[in-house]
């Protein structure tokens, strides 16, 4: 088990500048992807669905 560890150790590297910037972006844009689907589903829960029904 320690060695596959260390194995993994030595393949890993830092990314460099423009794989770091494109990894936070991307990242970024999930996250306000994944918050905007849920805000909208907060609002048709609280707003819409009660006006609806009655």
């Amino acid at each position: 088990m320690i060695d596959s560890w260390r194995r993994i150790l030595k393949l890993a590297r830092k990314p460099d500048k423009e794989e770091f910037s494109v990894l936070l972006k991307l990242n970024l844009l999930g996250f306000t992807l994944i918050g905007a689907i849920s805000y909208l589903i907060h609002i048709i829960a609280t707003v819409i669905a009660p006006a609806i029904a009655g």
